[in-house]
């Protein structure tokens, strides 16, 4: 065999192998995906206040619990949602009369 054969036997081989890794990271980016959405439907149900302000900000309410600086990642995510602090408190209120004292306790700050 020439070294052209070869390298190609080499390479069928290496394709070979590799396929049924490449199903197993796909089956397991999946299972993330499913896990994370099993989890954000719970954490909304359970903390109504924060779903309405993840689906305000077109965020993940886990992705917010989740963050190391839950009031920057909040301050980020309305700076790019164009509306203003004022426009959340006031749906905030319409949503819920504690949603503002619920955040806070969940770690949100004073500013919402």
């Amino acid at each position: 065999m020439d070294s052209g054969a070869l390298i190609q036997e080499r390479l069928a081989e290496y394709r070979a192998l590799l396929t049924p890794l490449t199903r197993a990271e796909d089956d397991i980016a999946y299972a993330q995906r499913m896990l994370h959405a099993r989890f954000e439907d719970e954490i909304c149900n359970l903390a109504p206040a924060l779903g309405a302000l993840a689906e305000m900000l077109r965020v993940s309410a886990l992705d917010m619990l989740l963050a190391e600086d839950r009031v920057a990642f909040v301050e980020t995510a309305l700076s790019r949602s164009g509306l203003t602090a004022d426009e959340i408190r006031l749906r905030l209120v319409e949503a819920s009369s504690t949603a503002r004292e619920d955040l806070k306790l969940l770690g949100f700050g004073e500013r919402l």
